[in-house]
């Protein structure tokens, strides 16, 4: 499968260019035993699951956009979730040191093929831009991660007040990089919020499922069968027909 190459390429966060390290519930224990809260790791995964699940996040409506505004919603999230596992009533210095430990450069892990990707991209002359639900700290930990300057921007929804699937966010992203929807893609490996999203507002999505090397299947999971999808971002140089740098055939 191919697709038509873009004028602009606009990338995901999260298990998109990195990942958490060494885990979602690993970070989030680092923080709480720098508050002196000690819990059980899997305990704490699956209440971060759970919260998930039922919509921890208000992805549809509109919020403020505004950094304290930022840290309440996360607060909101956090307190649910460690409630669950017997720490209820928390005062703010527990979330502020869980905000800390997810702001550490040390808490993410930048997936091999980005770097070597975005440079093909680039290469090729196609501009670049992240769109991501992400707290306000984004683009500082971007430019730790040494990597908000491959990018002419930086959509991160605490600062723009919509999260993703919301057509604001990408609209916003829209207007930013002064591209129509129909010469721009998104990828991202959520199909509610990266491929609803982008399609609302007519711009070609990519999934990307990090977890399976199986397209196919992946398009029938979600009954989708014209979806691009790729299980790295090599495979999205395919996709646009550019050249894999030397050494990443089998990346």
């Amino acid at each position: 499968m191919t697709i038509p190459r873009p004028s602009v390429v606009f990338l995901d966060l999260g298990d998109t260019l990195v990942r958490a390290h060494p885990s979602w519930a690993g970070v989030y224990r680092m923080g709480l035993s720098d508050a002196g809260i000690e819990v059980v790791e899997s305990e704490l995964e699956q209440a971060l699951v759970e919260a998930t699940r039922a919509g921890g996040w208000a992805l549809e409506v509109a919020f403020e956009a505004t950094e304290q505004a930022s840290f309440e919603r996360i607060k909101e999230f956090d307190a649910r979730v460690l409630a669950s596992i017997g720490h209820a009533d928390l005062p703010d210095d527990v979330f502020r040191a869980i905000e800390a430990s997810f702001g550490a450069r040390a808490a993410w892990h930048v997936f091999p093929d980005v770097i070597p990707a975005i440079d093909g991209l680039h290469a090729a002359g196609l501009r670049l831009a992240v769109i991501t639900n992400w707290l306000w700290g984004a683009p500082e930990l971007l430019h730790d991660l040494e990597l908000a300057r491959h990018f002419e921007a930086l959509i991160v929804s605490a600062r723009v007040g919509f999260n993703k699937p919301h057509p604001g966010i990408f609209g916003h992203a829209l207007e930013v990089m002064a591209v129509a929807p129909a010469e721009a893609i998104h990828v991202g490996d959520s199909y509610a919020a990266d491929i609803v999203g982008a399609r609302s507002v007519g711009i070609t999505p990519v999934l990307i499922d990090r977890r399976s090397p199986d397209p196919a299947r992946v398009r029938e999971l979600h009954d989708d069968l014209d979806l691009p999808v790729i299980s790295d971002l090599y495979g999205l140089l395919d996709l646009l027909g550019v050249a894999r740098p030397v050494g990443s055939r089998f990346g």
